[in-house]
């Protein structure tokens, strides 16, 4: 799919399929067959994630350069899942590389993402770091002066450490964290 504004989005590339419908204009949530989002599990590596998007649902949390893979199951649900009515959506981040380093990045109108892959002990030990964020609040000073301080920005942060003690055995740990700010000029009660 081409991406929005610059955007590579995992949730919405799912709505193109079959029995997938948008939660609403713009928004990355996604209904299956009738359902309702509340009825969908998300996973990110195997843990539950209850909020799957930025600023209002314009964006997914899922920064495509750490994605992996991407499963979505709409039916014969497997009972491991938690018996869940509609859908499992699960999002498997990439194993860092544990023989070479590398550094990717890219600037949008949108966000800019910058992301590292490097091994700590060759072979055995590597990190993965990838980090995402969206500081376009310029952008509303180009408006009328009504929307002029207007806040509105997001940034992610996903990491993975995969640490190879054998040949059989692997042990990986996964972090994610993020913060989203919204404001209006004319909104006393918030603060940013």
């Amino acid at each position: 799919l081409p991406p929005a504004a610059g955007e590579v989005d995992i949730l919405r590339s799912l709505q193109m399929l079959p029995g997938v419908s948008t939660v609403g204009e713009g928004s990355t949530g996604i209904n299956i067959r009738g359902g309702s989002i509340d009825q969908n599990l998300v996973l990110m590596d195997d843990a539950p994630v209850f909020n799957s998007s930025h600023l209002f649902g314009f964006f997914s949390i899922f920064n495509p350069d750490a994605v992996r893979d991407v499963s979505l199951s709409r039916g014969g649900i497997s009972a491991e899942y938690g018996g869940r009515t509609t859908a499992v959506l699960d999002v498997k981040l990439k194993d860092p590389d544990l023989e070479k380093s590398s550094f990717y990045g890219g600037v949008g109108l949108v966000s800019s993402r910058l992301g590292l892959e490097m091994p700590l002990i060759k072979d055995r030990l590597a990190v993965l770091i990838s980090t995402r964020g969206s500081f376009n609040d310029f952008l509303f000073k180009l408006g009328p002066e009504s929307i002029r301080g207007t806040v509105a920005n997001f940034y992610d942060l996903t990491g993975k450490i995969l640490f190879k003690p054998s040949e059989k055995t692997r042990l990986s740990y996964t972090s994610y964290y993020s913060f989203d700010a919204f404001k209006l000029p004319s909104d006393s009660l918030n603060t940013v």
